[in-house]
């Protein structure tokens, strides 16, 4: 295949891939049915009773109840999370499902812990980090690149 029709092809997947980063962005709205943090900080009664799901940071923990930072679109609001068991210190990112009560209150019915603390978030991005470095020397440790023909060989031994 010649280098001007593979430069076509990797052309019209990146327009393509550029069309759908668009396309996601304009529908965001539309594919979750929760309110987020813009819709609770300008009409949080009409909400009261509806099912939630959020992405917070932990603020405060105790027995029983956690308090929450909720941001989105520019906006921001704290919430107390009830019902919860699940150990995260604060600085961390978790995820709450149930239904808002009134008073700034969520009733949890599951709490998902994203990141436990803040040093998980970077341990996350290192090992990931190392892996990919891992999987990058690996390969061109065994493949090289033909540039007169612009294609993947196999290396001798």
């Amino acid at each position: 295949m010649r280098v001007w029709v593979r430069v076509g092809i990797a052309l019209v997947l990146c327009l393509t891939l550029g069309g759908l980063f668009v396309h996601a962005e304009m529908t965001e709205d539309k594919r979750s049915p929760y309110p987020d943090a813009a819709d609770l900080s300008t009409g949080y009664e009409s909400y009261v009773g509806q099912q939630l799901m959020v992405f917070g940071t932990v603020t405060e923990t105790s027995d029983s109840e956690m308090e929450i930072n909720v941001e989105s679109d520019g906006a921001a609001i704290t919430l107390r999370v009830t019902g919860t068991k699940t150990a995260v210190e604060p600085g961390g990112v978790v995820q709450v499902y149930g239904t808002l009560e009134p008073g700034g209150t969520i009733a949890a019915e599951r709490v998902e812990v994203v990141n436990s603390s803040r040093w998980a978030e970077f341990y996350k991005y290192g090992a990931s980090a190392v892996g990919a470095l891992g999987f990058l020397l690996l390969f061109f440790r065994y493949w090289r690149i033909d540039r007169e023909t612009w294609t993947l060989e196999a290396r001798d031994g």
